[in-house]
């Protein structure tokens, strides 16, 4: 890679809100626009390691799409993820994530045309983390996931 490589992978921002937070999502052909009717948890991420995957798979003839958010920020800036009350929402009610990508691309996950909030994002884990070098922050990760027969819709 020469000196005018510009990185695109990855997920530059990330709003989590409540998984009845959609009050409104109309889909069509070109993406999905949404009115969200709360406040969003937002935490500023690290410049590396956070990703979002997408897995489609065959479950007895019938496409599972699997959602993936791996999120990791610095220790100090991720207060709003170790409050116990976010902790149990992620894990009983789940969320809806509002995911920019660094290519640019903003995306709706944990809610679709087919199944609504019926089917959002959980969580799977958080870890806080010393750092392994001696010049390494504590690092908190956050990973959630859901299950959905589509992939996210692109916001417009």
């Amino acid at each position: 890679m020469g000196p005018n490589y510009k990185a695109v992978g990855g997920v530059e921002r990330v709003a989590l809100y409540p998984a009845e937070a959609v009050e409104e999502a109309l889909f069509s052909s070109e993406g999905c626009e949404v009115t969200l009717a709360a406040s969003p948890i937002e935490v500023e991420l690290l410049d590396d390691g956070s990703h979002y995957e997408e897995e489609a798979t065959n479950r007895d003839g019938a496409t599972l799409v699997t959602h993936r958010l791996h999120l990791v920020a610095d220790r100090s800036s991720a207060e709003r993820w170790l409050e116990q009350d976010f902790l149990e929402r992620a894990a009983v009610e789940g969320v809806v994530a509002v995911v920019t990508l660094c290519d640019g691309r903003t995306l709706l996950v944990g809610y679709s045309a087919h199944f609504g909030n019926e089917q959002p994002l959980l969580l799977d884990s958080l870890t806080s983390s010393s750092g392994e070098g001696a010049h390494d922050s504590p690092r908190v990760t956050l990973q959630l996931h859901s299950h959905d027969t589509e992939f996210s819709t692109e916001l417009i």
